[in-house]
């Protein structure tokens, strides 16, 4: 684990001055979370790192973080009026005219609640469905063209809305969603370690080497990427330099009958340990190929926390119920 003199000095080096006290709390709730059998990357947008037990790669499996990045791509193309939020899969998709789910929008992909066939369906959890093994055939669609499976306004977690919502893109914009991602995320985020992965590629702690092809994930959770470049999409979104502040609040309002799911995220307000007021999270968890990602922005604070671990096994915790891995490190990193 790294110590405080190294904290200190990478935040001179970035012109952040950390009070002593809010050093100890960090160093803390890393050395709790160590105990907890974690090991990865912790980075706060203040600049705090730790590396518990690993080597960094030079590119972490992203998962499912990737949908929120494809949300917000979708809320610039919005800004700039080629696509809306209520369009519907029929309308810029030819494969869907006609199908039972033509009517589903796309702000009904980011929620989840399309009704969509999974390309998991009729596989045990422990097998690998055909668009996620190597040497697949068939298009990216294929298999969210099937019956609906669930219904439609429920949630349900489900890979295609986001695969449907990426090509759904792709027809609005008439880029690529890899052209899209870099023009409209990348770029203006300073995100400069951040690609898809190719197929075929083995990437950083897979779990399961030469069966799941994480390319196959596409904008569900195909990206690779860093820690930092986490942190640059978050301050880059904060700040308004992603999308205006009418799209960021829309992709932020996380919806309590649903489970607070909001746009590609979920937000919700929370009680931490250290802040005298509810502070609202905007959080994007995911899970791909043995690796673990949190990413939680506190918007009213200007700070976020990502953290990230190889263990496929080790236990976040949820905010919400006040414990926690999770909820420990949320509390150091934005009730200082």
């Amino acid at each position: 684990m790294r110590t405080l003199a190294l904290f200190a000095t990478l935040a001179m080096s970035i012109g952040i001055s950390i009070p002593a006290s809010a050093a100890d709390q960090l160093q803390a709730a890393a050395d709790a979370l160590a105990a907890r059998g974690f090991t990865g990357e912790v980075l706060s947008s203040a600049g705090e790192r730790h590396v518990i037990g690993i080597t960094v790669p030079q590119r972490w499996t992203l998962g499912s973080f990737t949908k929120q990045v494809v949300s917000v791509a979708a809320a610039k193309l919005v800004e700039e009026g080629k696509v809306r939020w209520d369009d519907t899969l029929a309308s810029r998709l030819p494969a869907f005219a006609g199908h039972p789910s033509g009517a589903v929008t796309l702000k009904e992909l980011f929620q989840h609640t399309s009704g969509l066939a999974s390309p998991h369906d009729g596989f045990a959890d422990d097998a690998i469905p055909p668009y996620l093994a190597r040497g697949r055939k068939g298009g990216v669609l294929a298999p969210c063209l099937a019956p609906p499976t669930g219904e439609r306004g429920r949630f349900r977690y489900n890979n295609c809305d986001t695969i449907v919502a990426g090509a759904m893109l792709e027809a609005a914009s008439g880029e690529t969603i890899d052209s899209l991602l870099t023009r409209t995320v990348f770029r203006p985020a300073g995100m400069k370690h951040t690609r898809f992965a190719r197929p075929g590629e083995i990437v950083a702690f897979s779990a399961s080497k030469d069966q799941i092809d994480v390319a196959g994930y596409g904008a569900s959770g195909g990206l690779l990427g860093t820690a930092d470049d986490i942190v640059r999409f978050d301050n880059a979104l904060m700040a308004g330099k992603l999308v205006g502040e009418a799209q960021r609040k829309l992709l932020w309002q996380g919806e309590p009958s649903l489970g607070y799911v909001a746009l590609g995220v979920w937000s919700f307000p929370a009680t931490l340990k250290g802040c005298k007021d509810e502070v609202m999270l905007v959080e994007r968890r995911g899970d791909v190929d043995g690796t673990q990602v949190r990413n939680i922005i506190a918007p009213a604070l200007g700070r976020a926390l990502v953290m990230l671990t190889p263990n496929p096994d080790f236990d976040y915790g949820e905010i919400w119920q006040g414990a926690g891995a999770s909820y420990d490190l949320a509390s150091a990193a934005f009730c200082q």
